[in-house]
């Protein structure tokens, strides 16, 4: 009896070591009203938003929601918070309980540079006031990106029972900007769950498939021989046979989480075109068979890669187009069945929408890369609407490879293939 009360008394005790959190370390809950709040004083700020204290010398703290301050909107949700440099601004975020002094702790956030503004390395205090900066527990090896959200995390041993995480940019002054979300605990993801998203699970040999992989903070692959790359939330699988892929992710004070996924790869059918064999219903006036042919192998010289295949039973669909992870300044041009529709279309975060009218059968949306972006390869997000269904799948497009997904679409019959 005794060892089992010993036995609760531990897990209690690791279960509050981990309960530590931010109260508003994302900056989401605000009464901005909707709309970017620029150029707040201490007072204004303090009064929007709850759990995050201004006081800084000058007071100019904005809170934001638009891409209009760094190109791809917050790194967390909808809202982030900029700062200005040299003590002009500083923020103390608020912790759900004090930190126990003795214990090591683990913190990350992300930070970002304004296209057109200076912006120097992000320095983290820990206080027992929010009007304090007090001890520097961090100081960002470098400054921060332009336009593009770098992660930084760093562990730090609590010197007191301080309830207030810090945040500043010492260098610089009033006119030099940084902006900042997603401050949050490491160690409060232990027993998080990975999850891959794959878009395709079986393939023809020699096509590929992307893997897309959360839950954890970074990512190891094995089998990396026939990926893209070895590390990364987002990969290219290029298998020649029956493949099972483990990612793993290790984090400070947590076990490693895995996770798996198996890709079925089959002999490719040996001709250049691929037909699509309609049979309208038996009652149909003039029944006769329709037939489609479409060369799947190559457009403009570049191999096409089957990504997806969608049925639908309308001959109008919509699709939605844009970047739902990083904005890199990815460019493609949109084929359907060969026909050019949309030439040099930026993709980013906002969603771009072109109405698509389908012939009976097959139809094949090619995505072509017109560039890499800053962050190889040429990703996109499309949404397929046809109003009664909705799909939504990533095309990977490179320079020699372009991302395709196949439409069906038949009213009232069985595809034969």
């Amino acid at each position: 009896m005794m060892r089992y009360m010993l036995t609760l008394l531990s897990a209690f005790t690791i279960q509050v070591s981990f309960s530590q959190a931010f109260i508003n370390g994302n900056f989401e809950n605000n009464s901005a009203n909707n709309t970017d709040q620029i150029n707040l004083s201490n007072e204004a700020l303090n009064a929007m938003l709850p759990g995050v204290t201004a006081f800084g010398s000058y007071g100019d703290v904005d809170i934001i929601k638009s891409a209009s301050y760094g190109g791809s909107g917050a790194q967390d949700k909808s809202w982030y918070i900029a700062l200005t440099g040299g003590g002009t601004d500083i923020v103390a975020l608020t912790l759900t309980t004090p930190l126990v002094a003795g214990k090591t702790y683990s913190i990350s956030f992300y930070d970002r540079k304004t296209n057109g503004y200076v912006a120097n390395p992000i320095q983290i205090g820990f206080s027992e006031t929010n009007t304090n900066f007090g001890t520097i527990i961090y100081t960002s090896p470098d400054a921060p990106a332009d336009n593009v959200w770098t992660q930084r995390t760093f562990t730090f041993t609590a010197q007191h029972q301080g309830q207030y995480i810090t945040v500043q940019m010492p260098g610089g002054g009033i006119s030099e900007w940084v902006n900042i979300d997603n401050f949050v605990f490491n160690n409060t993801k232990c027993g998080e769950v990975l999850f891959i998203q794959s878009s395709e699970t079986t393939i023809t040999k020699g096509s590929s498939t992307s893997f897309t992989v959360s839950g954890g903070t970074s990512y190891t692959w094995n089998n990396s021989e026939t990926l893209n790359a070895s590390t990364g939330n987002s990969v290219i699988a290029t298998p020649l046979v029956n493949t099972i892929y483990t990612v793993s992710s290790m984090q400070t004070g947590c076990p490693t989480l895995t996770a798996t996924i198996a890709i079925i790869v089959k002999e490719p059918i040996r001709k250049d075109t691929v037909v699509a064999k309609i049979i309208l219903p038996k009652d149909t006036p003039q029944v006769k068979q329709q037939h489609l042919k479409f060369n799947r192998k190559k457009l403009n010289g570049r191999k096409l890669l089957i990504q997806e295949t969608v049925n639908v039973t309308e001959s109008t669909i919509k699709l939605l187009v844009w970047d739902k992870n990083r904005v890199d300044g990815d460019v493609v041009s949109i084929y359907v069945n060969g026909q050019l529709i949309k030439e040099n279309l930026e993709v980013t975060g906002t969603k771009k929408e072109i109405i698509v009218h389908l012939q009976m059968g097959s139809n094949f949306i090619v995505m072509e890369a017109i560039n890499l972006g800053r962050v190889p390869p040429n990703t996109a997000a499309i949404s397929i609407n046809n109003g009664t269904r909705h799909k939504l799948t990533t095309l990977i497009s490179d320079l020699k490879k372009s991302g395709t997904v196949e439409i069906v679409y038949n009213p009232d019959a069985v595809a034969v293939r």
